[in-house]
């Protein structure tokens, strides 16, 4: 023989073996790895069985298992339900207590040691003869093996999708799974953290942190905050944290459907679709290679070509698309098929579709897409996903180019150029509790404030389908970060990470709420470390998913991560061309309610003391809900409160309202100067959202789901048309002029005709002190549009006192659309020409006010009288309601930091107003979304409104 024949064949013969571990019932001693990048899409009807909830077993070794037979050592076994992780299995069984609450979280640092094994049974599908049956995991943090009735069918790593395998060969009328897991830092556990020394600071010296490094971890693909990363250093999260399924699929199937808008025609007339669909013939789809691994030519077919084997049978796709329930487009193709893969590519002109718009700019229309593969004129495959229609183009900025990797970051969707507000997004849950009605009312909430867009954090997940589910649903865009953060990956297994990478790829690119890839946060997407890692997701997206913008990592390509503790007015200054802002935020406490659920009451004393190095001693839990407990989050958190209250010796309740009204005023201040900047700046990403367990941090919402006033005053900012002071800075001295200009932000299309502006400068006794009046005309948005009112000169003898300044912007008919107010402060401090230089000419560090003048108690010595009244109590479900209140001012002064409130019972709130201003007679309605937490008490709620210069007013719901 040819010696090259004979040694390709030989080659052939190895490859052949190398498959038979997935032949062979027999896998004990070589079991096949499991990773690989083709997902199994999800069938409709009897095709697909849902294995997730209840129905399942969990116990565990302290080693793993050699045999099956050895699953009779598992100890402590108990019914539990998937997803879930191993920590809330055992909380929900109650065999230990609430992670989050106190330092219970010390009870659960064994789990992560121990060998972990899920169980349970099913039938055997009808549908399931002759038929390939996939058995799908979407998620299995980390390591795990997967037997199917007692033979063992592969091991897998890593937990963003997989393992999945073909399981016909081994089923029988009544089967049995069984699935161990064990944790990324198996074998290699991290020094608990409060077992560190700490620094002279009163920090914990990470430095001294042996093992397991989150922000390191090897071989490991596991973000940090889930593993024990800054923020949520008490957990490790393990276990089934994704739902589980079994795919009946015929011999000759469809697989993988990508559909794409190419183009919609002017006035929405017609949209050019582009439909990709793959057809497998007698092919098993996790036995396909993307590429081989080892330096090799990559295609390399027998040298007499490849064979044809024609598929017998008349075989046709049928595509509808349906809106409500109508259907709105059909069509078919008939296919000739031949044995192994196929591929149908098809242009499609849907007529007079409806468009998927981001919240604020139209509604977010949805199809429902069926995809059936009919042999003979039956249906034999079905395939079904939601889709929405929509193209998104980007353009350059208006500002300069200052650095070389500069992208266009200029969204225009569906022919609409905007700027787009958005959030940072963390997971939901640190110990990835994920249930879709948790995510459905963080999302609402969002898109209630008027995000347009989420960012998926590096630090965190590939997120869940509910979450993409959901967003499709209200029309908020989804920027998804790989999970790589803060870290180089050298040692990254790539053929793990190229699955998991693959994998989500096809699972999420059908989704229009997907807009922008990123590689993950902030770290070095070009160093030598991440270059590879980096490289197999930009090229799989270039085959899987050229239709969307790649982002490497943030902050690059012309976006910004800035922290500054600064006055907020030099957001327009200091980042005046950049171009896009991906995180900025600010530290605040959440409601005094947490803690007093969560931590030990009697440890709320000598708060004023929160950063002095001896205050971890006397404050254990406290600190335990401190993330990032260190000089760059505590002081500045504390200097920003010292202008709302002395914050020497607070109450628990003081400084969680006077550090989230600090709070609250810096994001309102830098989300209207970057905002002005439009249409040189494009973009804003504050962080955070949401936090994932209860802690003190930068948040708009705690894990609860109670909306803290930075979300409010954010909320405000985040109007479809906004009025803004364009305050030149917030300290003044007194004798100075206070130039008081108008930005007006406008994203409608329509143009806005004869509006009416006011700017009202008022002391700190609410006594009117100036006003200007002027007419305006609003371009249609985007616009942002500036007016000119002139100056207010502070009297000379004003001195360590508060102004407050008002704009509002009504429409021709005297209709409120808008509304700011400012607090600056004329301060004695202002008088020191040295810092009076320093303030007003850089960004200096927040100054604290330890002698006032502080505002809360300036604004309570002028009081008002408020009334309240329920016009309606919508109850939603038994843990859901929404309730309409009427509030007036029934007094002669303004009511300053409204507030509407639940006491009484465990709830969450969103209202569609709070911590806002009410001028004497007005009257408002306001709406509460209601999470009733503990709905066997919500009989007993009270429902109240006050302000800090009115007494609080009650009613029974």
């Amino acid at each position: 023989m040819n010696p090259f024949l004979q040694t390709y064949h030989t080659f052939r013969l190895l490859g052949a073996l190398a498959f038979w571990p997935l032949l062979s019932p027999v896998f004990a001693q070589t079991p096949p790895t499991l990773w690989q990048p083709y997902r199994i899409a999800e069938r409709v009807g009897a095709q697909h069985l849902d294995l997730s909830g209840e129905g399942w077993t969990l116990g565990h070794t302290d080693q793993p298992i050699k045999n099956i037979e050895d699953l009779k050592d598992v100890k402590d076994v108990f019914k539990t339900s998937i997803p879930n992780s191993v920590h809330w299995s055992y909380f929900k069984a109650g065999k230990l207590p609430h992670p989050y609450y106190h330092k219970n979280s010390l009870q659960y640092t064994w789990l992560d040691e121990k060998a972990w094994y899920y169980r349970r049974s099913f039938k055997l599908p009808a549908t399931a003869t002759d038929h390939y049956v996939y058995l799908c995991f979407e998620g299995v943090d980390y390591f795990s093996k997967v037997w199917v009735n007692d033979s063992l069918v592969g091991i897998h790593e890593g937990m963003f999708g997989g393992p999945t395998v073909e399981i016909s060969r081994l089923l029988e009328a009544d089967n049995e799974i069984v699935v161990e897991v064990r944790a990324g830092n198996w074998g290699n556990k991290a020094t608990y953290y409060e077992n560190l020394p700490r620094l002279g600071s009163g920090e914990f010296d990470y430095s001294k942190r042996k093992g397991y490094n989150p922000r390191a971890s090897g071989k490991i693909i596991k973000p940090w905050v889930i593993s024990g990363g800054s923020g949520g250093e008490p957990f490790f999260s393990v276990g089934m944290w994704q739902g589980v399924r079994l795919e009946v699929v015929p011999k000759v199937h469809v697989e993988r459907p990508f559909l794409t808008t190419k183009s919609i025609a002017a006035n929405a007339s017609s949209a050019a679709l582009h439909l990709s669909l793959e057809l497998l013939a007698n092919e098993v789809s996790t036995n396909l290679k993307l590429h081989p691994w080892q330096n090799t030519q990559l295609d390399h077919p027998d040298n007499y070509g490849q064979k044809f084997e024609a598929i017998g049978g008349n075989y046709t796709v049928a595509l509808e698309m349906s809106s409500g329930g109508v259907s709105a487009f059909k069509q078919s193709w008939t296919v000739s098929l031949n044995k192994g893969r196929n591929w149908l590519e098809k242009d499609i002109l849907l007529p007079k579709p409806k468009l998927w718009n981001p919240n604020g700019l139209g509604k977010a229309e949805l199809y429902d897409v069926k995809i059936v593969l009919l042999k003979d004129g039956k249906a034999v495959d079905n395939l079904g996903f939601t889709y929405g229609v929509r193209t998104i183009e980007y353009l350059p900025t208006a500002g300069p180019r200052t650095r070389d990797r500069w992208d266009d970051w200029q969204f225009v969707v569906n022919g609409k150029k905007f700027f787009v507000k958005g959030m940072n997004f963390t997971p939901q849950d640190i110990l990835l509790d994920l249930n879709r009605e948790r995510y459905r009312w963080t999302l609402e909430a969002a898109q209630k404030m008027g995000v347009q867009l989420i960012r998926i954090w590096g630090g965190g997940l590939l997120e869940t389908q509910h979450l993409y589910d959901i967003c499709n649903e209200l029309g908020i865009m989804v920027w998804q970060d790989f999970p790589i953060g803060n870290q180089d990956t050298p040692d990254y297994p790539q053929d793990v990470w190229e699955a998991q990478v693959v994998q989500n790829i096809l699972r999420l690119r059908n989704h229009p709420s997907l807009a922008v890839w990123c590689g993950g946060n902030e770290f070095n997407a070009y160093s030598y470390g991440n270059a590879t890692s980096i490289g197999i997701i930009e090229r799989n997206l270039r085959t899987f998913d050229p239709s969307r913008v790649f982002k490497r990592t943030t902050p690059d390509h012309g976006a910004i991560h800035i922290y500054p503790d600064m006055d907020p007015i030099w957001y327009n200054r200091s980042y005046a061309k950049a171009p896009w802002i991906s995180e900025t935020g600010m530290h605040s406490i959440p409601e005094a309610g947490v803690f007093y659920e969560t931590v030990d009451n009697t440890e709320f004393h000598d708060l004023g003391k929160m950063w002095d190095k001896e205050f971890y001693k006397t404050h254990p839990e406290f600190i335990h809900h401190f993330t990032e407990y260190g000089p760059g989050r505590v002081p500045r958190m504390l200097s920003r409160a010292s202008h709302i209250i002395d914050v020497s010796d607070p109450t628990i309740d003081a400084i969680s309202e006077a550090s989230q009204v600090g709070a609250g005023e810096f994001y309102q201040i830098f989300s209207e100067k970057v905002q002005g900047s439009y249409p040189v700046t494009a973009g804003l990403m504050p962080w955070v959202f949401k936090r994932h367990w209860p802690v003190i941090a930068i948040q708009l919402m705690d894990w609860f789901g109670q909306a803290a006033a930075p979300y409010y005053f954010l909320k405000r900012t985040y109007e479809p048309t906004h009025i803004a002071v364009d305050i030149p800075r917030m300290l003044w001295k007194k004798g100075e002029k206070m130039a008081l200009p108008i930005k007006i932000t406008h994203a409608l299309p329509e143009i806005l005709k004869n509006g009416q502006v006011s700017i009202t400068v008022l002391d700190d006794n609410f006594k009117a002190v100036w006003s200007q009046q002027k007419t305006v005309n609003i371009n249609a948005g985007p616009s942002v549009s500036e007016v000119a009112t002139g100056h207010y000169a502070i009297p000379e003898d004003y001195s360590d006192r508060f102004l407050f300044v008002i704009a509002e912007l009504k429409d021709a008919t005297g209709k409120l659309i808008s509304r700011s107010f400012y607090y600056p402060r004329v301060l004695a401090k202002m008088e020191d020409s040295q810092f009076y230089s320093n303030y007003t000419t850089k960004p200096i560090e927040w100054i604290t006010l330890d002698k006032g003048p502080w505002l809360k108690p300036t604004v309570a010595k002028n009081t008002t009288t408020c009334q309240l009244s329920v016009v309606r109590h919508e109850k939603i479900n038994a843990q859901k309601s929404r309730i309409t209140i009427r509030v007036s001012n029934q007094g002669k002064l303004p009511a300053f930091m409204t507030k509407v409130d639940i006491m009484g019972t465990k709830r969450a709130i969103v209202a569609s107003d709070n911590y806002n201003w009410l001028a004497a007679g007005e009257s408002r309605e306001i709406t509460l979304d209601v999470l009733w937490r503990e709905p066997e008490t919500a009989a007993q709620a009270v429902l109240n409104f006050s302000a800090w210069n009115a007494p609080k007013v009650e009613t029974k719901l």
